[in-house]
Order: C-alpha cells, then sequence, then structure tokens
C-alpha cells in the first residue's frame, strides 16, 4: 500500500489577516492541478474504504477542511466538478452562533456532496480538558451533527491539533473510527490502520503551485522543515494556561468573522 498525504483548508476568503484563507481562485486552481495530474482526490469515507481493503491508486490524496465556514459549500462544489471527495469537519457553535459559518440547511446541502465530520462543540483544546469535558465536546457534535444529517457520523478532527491516548479513546468509544491530528507529515496505511489517525498538512494562504505540489509529492526535506516550525509553536500553545489559550483562541475568531446572533433550525 502506498503512502499518502491528507491536505487540511479551512476556508475560502480574501483574508490577508488570516493565512488559513485561501482565495477561490487559488484552492480552484490547486484542485485542478491534482486532477491534471491524475490524483484520486478523497475524503474519510473513501479512505476507510481503501484501509479495508489494502487497495491504494498510485496518486492519491485525502482532503480535509476544518471549522465550517460557509465557504466550505463552494469548496464542495469545486470538488464535485472533477468528480472529487473531501471531509468537512464541522465545529456545532461556530456553526449555530455565527453567520459567516454554515446553517443546518447548508450542512445539509454540504452532506448532499461531500462527506462531514465532527470538530468539536466550542473547537476547544480536547487534549488539555479533563476527561468529563472532552468527552462531552465529542459526543455533543457527534450527536449534533447527526441530529442536523440524519447520517451516522463516525469521523472527526481534534480542534488545533490537541490530542492525546485519552483523547483517541474517547472518540473510538464514542464510534468515531478515524480521527484527523494535525501531525505535518505523510500517512502509511498500516500506521492509519493501527492507531485510526490520520496526519494532516495544512494548505496556507500565499502557497505557490509548486510549493504545494512539493506537499503532495510527499518532499521529506520540506514536511521536515514543517514539522520542525509546528513543534516550535507546539511548545508555545502547551506553555499557555488553558483559559488563557482558549479565550485567545476565541477572541481570534471573532476578529476574523462578524459574531451575530444565535441561529439555529432550517
Amino acid at each position: 500500500m502506498s503512502r499518502f498525504v491528507t491536505l487540511m483548508y479551512h476556508n475560502l476568503e480574501q483574508d490577508a489577516a488570516n493565512r488559513y484563507s485561501l482565495p477561490v481562485d487559488a484552492f480552484a486552481q490547486q484542485v485542478a492541478w491534482l486532477a491534471s495530474e491524475g490524483y484520486v482526490i478523497e475524503g474519510f469515507p473513501q479512505l476507510e474504504a481503501r484501509l479495508a481493503h489494502g487497495v491504494f491508486p498510485e496518486r492519491y490524496v485525502v482532503m480535509t477542511f476544518d471549522d465550517g465556514h460557509r465557504s466550505n459549500l463552494q469548496a464542495a462544489e469545486i470538488l464535485a466538478r472533477v468528480g472529487a471527495q473531501a471531509t468537512f469537519f464541522l465545529t456545532r457553535d461556530f456553526c449555530r452562533q455565527n453567520p459567516a459559518f454554515l446553517s443546518d440547511r447548508e450542512i445539509r446541502d454540504l452532506a448532499g456532496l461531500c462527506s462531514v465530520g465532527g470538530h468539536g462543540v466550542t473547537h476547544a483544546p480536547l487534549s488539555r480538558l479533563d476527561a468529563a469535558r472532552a468527552r462531552a465536546e465529542l459526543a455533543g457534535s457527534k450527536a449534533w451533527l447527526e441530529d442536523v444529517t440524519g447520517s451516522p457520523v463516525t469521523t472527526m478532527s481534534a480542534p488545533g491539533g490537541f490530542i492525546n491516548r485519552t483523547v483517541l479513546q474517547l472518540a473510538l468509544d464514542l464510534g468515531y473510527t478515524l480521527v484527523g491530528n494535525s501531525v505535518e507529515w505523510w500517512n502509511e496505511p498500516s500506521t492509519v490502520n493501527a492507531t485510526r489517525l490520520v496526519n494532516r498538512v495544512a494548505v496556507w494562504q500565499g502557497m505557490s503551485l509548486s510549493l504545494f505540489a512539493r506537499i503532495v509529492r510527499r518532499d521529506a526535506r520540506y514536511l521536515r522543515a514543517r514539522r520542525l516550525r509546528a513543534a516550535t509553536l507546539e511548545l508555545t500553545r502547551r506553555a499557555l494556561p488553558l483559559h488563557l489559550y482558549d479565550g485567545l483562541s476565541r477572541r481570534l475568531y471573532r476578529l476574523r468573522y462578524a459574531i451575530g446572533r444565535p441561529r439555529g433550525g432550517p
């Protein structure tokens, strides 16, 4: 079985202040390049089926989006044009409380094009919570999405990449079968089968197509540099007390997106 890269996106917007915001044209160009190079683009459910049968294409990439921004629906439409798939991991309270994120109706539209998965209730760092609260985040996210879509939800990604053995076991016990992390490296199918964890490499704003290709082609030199940078940032994040990290994270989201009154329903 061949190694593969899983890509992690967030939203499609022209926003210079947010490195995770990609212009629509840049994302469409990346998708077109993948298709032209013969890559099969899939999400977590398709990956799980391949893991079970041990059959992978020579050129294969898994695509994911985190958080649930409204532009995710546009991303799914772009993917659908080339017969591609992805998994969109949605945060309940972002979608319920922020008009910049997907409404229930839009989530159902999205689920008609691609798969959806959990990304917590509040986007809290799961591995820094006590077990009871971490379980509530995982269970609440799953129950909400299953209620909105009317279908089982069996995949998730860890907000901010905060995951440990306890959180992983809680997720598996609740019925999640694959969990995305934020480890910037490729995946070995045998390792994913054994751990149920999927490494994901973030795609940033301003990334050239040649740099994007280095990620997809598993350029070890470049990915090692990414991992070193991520490890340095991780030390800083973990040094912050939980209440400071959580508060800072929420303020950043409020700066990026105008918060409106809570909403829900169709």
